[in-house]
């Protein structure tokens, strides 16, 4: 299939409007569509009817710039606008719902459409500072490239029945989830070089390290991932897992060859200021790396919060369910999740809340990584035990230490209302 060649019927208002119509034109046909504009294509001695209608007949999509003069021309059936309509007409009446004609709106308050179109939906140009989103709104639904897939229709999670699916990428020799399969992939030791590379410039020992997959396919643009990845971080706690500065050039997101990936590199200049880490990476199909620094290290100097820790695991847990879940992927799908924890040995453990006090103890080890393997559809369920099972080998560490589930429940329970406790 060629390019999708389009149509656009407007009304020459003034030479303004023509000049907003040509460079909507020429930005289309800069994504890779074939726009046909009279101000192009039509020239003295031409037939200007027959140029209307084969150039509608031909199109696969006819954009019609909907301005106050154009909807007024329109019906009472001026002018080419007049006659366009008839052409129009005939074609919605042989096909009701067609979505070969797209109304857009320009320089129309009233935001009204010719009456013959009927209900059809808009795409709205009234805004030009919203003129770039709008005209990839616009540009993705000619190309047919949704913004965001529509999700596959998972199982019921409360008939009793059991969980089942095809795991192509899941299995190991045992018929296990081998989270090494997933985990230790060339991309994600990629992902902790470059990582590693940006910390140590910044003379930052200790880190959180994160490492996410799904046992699902799946296949997404660079942005789908930037979409999901802004609707999924959790504001709760100082700066997200994901954090998306786009007001920061040299913070923001940017694609690559296979995703997307942000570098937020912060050298402490002054006393307003906090020297910090962030590095995180999202791949097409689905893996997320994760590495910051430790929160701990702007607040009191070779210390580890226990309850610090059990918040940014917390907040890691309710990252990915909302990733997946915006990618489309199952609630069958299993989910793998790795945390580490680099650069603890001689810290201390305490807490972060002085209505938890501990006696402070010390690790003698350096690093420590623990993996669970969850269900999507019920991450929410098995949140304080994931949490748990993740920290408690860390937490070891430091001379045994361990915490009741229902210090985990507390705090697990009351990040998810929105609370630090």
């Amino acid at each position: 299939m060629g390019e999708p060649k389009v149509f656009i019927s407007y009304s020459h208002d003034s030479a303004d409007h023509r000049a907003w119509v040509l460079r909507l034109a020429s930005d289309l046909r800069a994504r890779g569509i074939d726009v046909t504009l009279d101000q192009w294509d039509l020239v003295p001695g031409q037939d200007v009817s027959m140029f209307m209608q084969k150039g509608i007949a031909e199109a696969d999509r006819v954009l019609m710039i909907c301005s106050a003069p154009y909807v007024k021309k329109a019906e009472a059936g001026r002018g080419g606008v007049g006659y366009e309509r008839l052409i129009v007409t005939a074609e919605v009446v042989q096909s009701i719902d067609t979505i070969k004609f797209i109304p857009i709106l320009r320089a129309n308050k009233s935001k009204r459409t010719p009456r013959f179109l009927g209900p059809r939906l808009y795409v709205d140009f009234e805004n030009d500072a919203a003129y770039m989103l709008k005209l990839e709104e616009l540009a993705r639904e000619i190309l047919g490239v949704s913004t965001l897939s529509k999700p596959p229709l998972g199982p019921n999670l409360f008939s009793g029945k059991p969980l089942g699916g095809t795991l192509t990428r899941t299995l190991g020799p045992t018929g296990t989830l081998a989270s090494a399969e997933f985990l230790e992939s060339d991309w994600f030791s990629r992902g902790y070089k470059k990582a590693e590379q940006g910390i140590n410039k910044l003379s930052l020992t200790g880190h959180m390290e994160l490492r996410v997959a799904i046992a699902h396919e799946m296949s997404k643009s660079q942005i789908e991932l930037l979409n999901a990845v802004r609707h999924s971080e959790i504001r709760t706690f100082g700066w997200p897992i994901g954090i998306t500065l786009e007001n920061r050039d040299e913070y923001r997101p940017r694609p690559y060859e296979d995703g997307i990936k942000a570098e937020i590199s912060i050298n402490a200049k002054n006393n307003t200021d906090r020297t910090s880490y962030d590095y995180w990476a999202l791949r097409s199909n689905g893996d997320f790396y994760l590495l910051q620094s430790l929160f701990e290290d702007t607040r009191r100097l070779n210390c580890i919060f226990f309850d610090t820790r059990m918040v940014r695991v917390t907040e890691s847990l309710m990252f990915a369910e909302n990733l997946y879940t915006k990618l489309g992927a199952p609630p069958e799908a299993r989910v793998i999740i790795r945390i580490g924890h680099r650069g603890i040995a001689g810290r201390s453990l305490n807490s972060a809340s002085q209505s938890r006090y501990i006696s402070p103890k010390i690790a003698a080890e350096n690093e420590c990584m623990s993996d669970v393997v969850t269900i999507l559809g019920t991450m929410k369920q098995t949140r304080v035990d994931d949490v748990r099972k993740l920290l408690e080998p860390m937490f070891m560490l430091f001379d045994f230490q361990e915490f009741s589930v229902q210090v985990y429940e507390d705090i697990v329970r009351g990040f998810e209302k929105g609370e630090i406790r």
